[in-house]
């Protein structure tokens, strides 16, 4: 019986909150002018990969979403520099960058109930 808590899941979640404040705080492009929320983080069990998927807060342009994964995937060398620095740990996992849509899925399933339960 494998863990609740094992080591892959732990880091993926502290991967989650560092890769949140250095994309808030550290990451200092002019191109990005919206927020960016970092909704999952899922770790390879070798913790050599990392896909981080990321949601945009005004994400309705697909053109405005596949700018901002590239350049989040352009900047991947910084933020694992800077994950170095804020993490212990031997092997940073290279990251790779996703939408994560399921936030807008969401909110039109809602709308759709609501607007089936007013009538």
């Amino acid at each position: 019986m494998e863990k609740l808590f094992n080591r892959s899941i732990r880091i993926a979640q502290e991967l989650q909150k560092k890769i949140a404040v250095i994309i808030q705080y550290s990451l200092e492009d002019p191109r990005i002018k919206t927020i960016i929320t970092v909704s999952d983080v899922q770790v390879s069990k070798d913790l050599s990969h990392a896909q981080i998927f990321v949601s945009f807060l005004q994400s309705d342009d697909k053109l405005n979403v596949k700018k901002m994964l590239i350049i989040l995937n352009k900047a991947t060398g910084y933020i694992r520099s800077l994950l170095c620095q804020r993490m212990r740990l031997r092997i940073v996992p290279n990251i790779i960058f996703y939408h994560d849509d399921s936030f807008l899925k969401g909110n039109k399933i809602s709308y759709i109930l609501e607007s089936l339960s007013k009538k």
